[in-house]
Parts: C-alpha cells; structure tokens; sequence
C-alpha cells in the first residue's frame, strides 16, 4: 500500500498537471489574443505601406506633370523673336541693336555702306522733274532781273482745294458721275483711300486731318469716306482680279495668313503674293474652309511657300517649309536641352542658303546633284544625332518638344531643302510675312474694323497699294488711275 507521503506526492502532482493545463489553455488564450491584435496591427501597417506607395505615385506623376508644366511657362516666358514666330514687338526683354529674330552684328560701321546709292536733294533731279512736270515751276526774282543770275530752289508743297464748275448749256448732256449739285472729285476720293490704305488711319482721323490742312474747306462725314472707299473698291474688281490672274500664272507664290478683329470678332486676312504682286482676302474662319472660298490655290499649279501650315500641302505642285522659322525653334532647342544637333542643323541650312547666294551671283541656277546629295545626306545625318540623344533630355515637356522638332525635319526634309534643289524657291517665306505686316499695323493704328465689309474693302485696297509699290508706281497715283477707270501696272 502507497504511504501518505506518496499520496500526497500524487496529489500534488495532479494539482500542479491540472495548474499546468490552465496555464497553457491561458497562454493559448493569450497567444490568439496577441496573434489577432498583431496581426490587425500588421495588416493595417500594410494597407498604409500601400496606400503610401499609392500616393508616392500619384505624388511623384504630380511633380512630373508640374515639372513640364514649369518648363513650358519657362519656355514661353523665354520665348522671343530670335527663337519663336513671335514677332519682335511682343518682346519682354529687350534686345541689343539690330539682334533680333537672330540677326548678329556684321562689324560693318552703321548707315550707308561702301558701293550704296545714297539718296539726297539735288537740283538736276528737281530740274528733272521740272521738266516732266512732276513739280509745278515758279520763279521768285531777287533784285533787278538783268543779266547772268545764281537760282536756289526751293521744294515745297501746297494743298489747295478747288471747285471746278460745269456749265452745261442746252445741246451738252449731263454725265452720270456729274448727276448730283456738288460731289467730291478723284483727287479728294484717291487722297482719302491713299490715307486710309498707306497711312493706315481711321475714318475720323481722316476727316480731322482733311478739315485741318484745307483750314474747313473740305468737311467730310465718317460716311462719306467709306463711300468713297466702297467706290473703290467697286471700281478696282478688274484690277484684283488681273493680280489674281497673274499669281496663279506665278511659278512660286507665298502665302501666309493673320487674324484681325472686325466688329469685336475674331476675322483672318490671308495673303498672296509674289515679288510683283500682293493679294489679300479676309475670311470669318481659316484653314480650309477659308481656302476654297478665296478660290485661289484650288486652281494654282505652282510651289507655294508657307510657315508649316500644313493644310496648304493640299494645294500647288510642291511646298516648301519657311527656314527662317525652323531656324527660331533650333535655337529654342539648343537653349533647352543643351544638345548639339539642333545648332548643327542651323549652321547646316544658314550654310546652304550662303552657297545658294554665291551660285546665284555667279550666274549658276543649280547645284551640283552630287552637292546636293551631299547636303541632304548630312541633313539626314543630323536628324538621326538628334533621335539619339532625344532620351538624354531630363525634362519630359522639352523631350516631347525636341520629338516634335526631329520628326518634323525627318518628315519634310525635301520641303525644308527645296529652296536648294529648285533657285526659284526662296529660303524664306518672308515676302508674305512683310506683306501682311500692314494689317497688323492697321489695327494697332487704328483699331479694329466695324464691319466685315470694311475689312474686305481695306484687303482690296491693300491689294493694290503693295502691287504698286512691288512694281515701282506710287500708290496714290494707282488709287487715282482706280477712281479714274484706268489700270496702270497689269
């Protein structure tokens, strides 16, 4: 039989087996309680890692897109004559003498330079004209007029109104034009269109500057004066439509259009022209709706010359890329992403347009086709530099814009290096941009049109001036030859 002492013994082990056993189950216990608590914990600390990661993404696009955005405000704020289509009046900085739209200092002293046909008053051309009677004759005697004299002219000029009477007896018909008591003769109507059109003046300030220099004498209205100008623009059809006639015959012409405000609206004068002639047209849209109404290069045959608008590569029989423009924006480029190929390109087109030049004055119309391949081989060259380092460029805004400018040589190399396979091709579409400068200047001088009619008037008015001037007549005397039903420079 066991003794006490070993039954206590046993006791006391089936006590400490049963504490034992409440003890693991309490540790079980515990372990699921921790277990859950630390597990939430960890599955909580994984949905913050992710939702940060989350907004590290959205964080790190959003830096990347203020990035471009701050590289495009710097870009545009950087953005001048010398290296964009902006013209050099919307400069902020300002530019040093004769530096803008990358123009550089050529050493020569200023003025007049050696070999120049200098311009100044000089008796045999007052005695000329004098004697074609350009300058009406009058002699003012010093002394007693005998014997050998010494003469000093004197040029001035005066502005004399008159009012010439017709007297119409019995067996004299009266014309047309002479139907009502008083009305305004060519003079008057060539002077006020001369001023409108050349000097580029409002209506009101025509008729304040009339009534100043004839000291009240001629008293126009605002009405009278578009009167005049809605003559003639009447009488001037035949005329614009022989311009017309004459640049679709054109071999090259230039075209380029701007936009006006007539009545508070948006309008677009687009330009025609060539090194005789200038036409201009203003439309509500551009593009090529605006195109087919002029009914102009639907019907030309010739190479148009533009600033990369590419709905005119539906028109003419080839196209050609303003350089001059593409020259601004490889300058852009090079000052942006610091790349090497942009400035490459720019010398590689100023250097062709030199050769060009020293062909042309040496009496030669083409380059040699091996020369020629040798150009467009490097231009190729170039381009492919370019597309090689295009991922160097860290700023995503100026990469996109450095693609743009390599894919766009690429595409129309042969347009950008026509004005060397074809000497008729200018390097430039410079022409037309001068030539639509004036409608610029109009509305800085006199602000914006008040009608679509008005405007359309002021393009055929426009049309005639730059022809004469294009071919050495006066203006004034086109716009008379106009009101008088003549035509001086077909």
């Amino acid at each position: 039989m066991a003794s006490n002492y070993e039954k206590g013994m046993f006791n006391q082990l089936q006590t400490a087996l049963l504490k034992i056993d409440e003890l693991s189950e309490k540790v079980k216990r515990i372990e699921a309680v921790t277990e859950n608590k630390y597990l939430k914990i960890i599955y909580e600390k994984e949905a913050e890692i992710e939702r940060l990661k989350k907004d590290n993404m959205e964080l790190r696009e959003r830096v990347a897109k203020l990035e471009a955005e701050v590289d495009r405000l710097r870009k545009q704020l950087n953005n001048d004559s010398n290296n964009s289509s902006k013209p050099p009046s919307t400069d902020i900085k300002p530019n040093a003498p004769n530096t803008y739209n990358d123009r550089t200092k050529t050493g020569k002293r200023s003025g007049g330079q050696r070999g120049h046909k200098g311009k100044y008053l000089s008796r045999t051309t007052i005695e000329e004209k004098i004697a074609k009677g350009k300058i009406k004759h009058e002699v003012i005697s010093h002394g007693i007029p005998i014997g050998s004299y010494v003469s000093k002219y004197v040029v001035d000029a005066r502005l004399e109104t008159t009012a010439i009477e017709h007297r119409f007896y019995r067996d004299a018909s009266i014309p047309v034009g002479l139907r009502a008591e008083v009305q305004y003769g060519p003079d008057v109507k060539s002077f006020v269109a001369t001023l409108s059109g050349q000097g580029l003046l409002s209506s009101n300030r025509i008729v304040s500057m009339l009534a100043a220099w004839t000291d009240g004498a001629i008293e126009l209205s605002d009405g009278t004066v578009y009167n005049f100008l809605a003559e003639f623009n009447k009488k001037a059809v035949p005329l614009i439509e022989s311009v017309k006639a004459k640049l679709l015959n054109s071999t090259v012409m230039n075209v380029d259009e701007t936009g006006a405000r007539v009545n508070s609206r948006n309008m677009f004068y687009r330009n025609y022209s060539n090194e005789e002639h200038a036409l201009y047209t203003v439309n509500k849209t551009k593009g090529k709706k605006a195109i087919e109404d002029d009914g102009i290069l639907p019907r030309y045959i010739g190479t148009l010359v533009h600033d990369h608008n590419t709905v005119n590569y539906n028109y003419g029989t080839g196209n050609a890329e303003c350089n001059v423009h593409i020259i601004r924006y490889l300058k852009a480029n090079t000052e942006n992403t610091k790349h090497d190929w942009s400035q490459d390109m720019k010398a590689l087109l100023l250097s062709l347009k030199k050769s060009k030049e020293l062909l042309v004055s040496s009496g030669m119309k083409r380059f040699e086709q091996s020369d020629l391949e040798e150009y467009r081989n490097k231009y190729d060259e170039i381009v492919a530099a370019g597309l090689k380092v295009l991922n160097e460029t860290k700023s995503r805004f100026y990469r996109n814009e450095e693609r743009r400018l390599l894919n766009r040589l690429k595409k129309y190399r042969d347009n950008h290096l026509l004005f060397a396979a074809d000497f008729a091709v200018p390097f430039d579409n410079n022409l037309s941009e001068r030539d639509l400068r004036m409608v610029k200047i109009k509305g800085k001088v006199s602000g914006c049109f008040r009608s679509l009619d008005g405007a359309r008037i002021f393009a055929n008015l426009m049309s005639v001036i730059k022809t004469s001037i294009k071919q050495n007549i006066s203006p004034h005397y086109a716009i008379r030859s106009v009101f008088n039903g003549g035509v001086c420079f077909l």
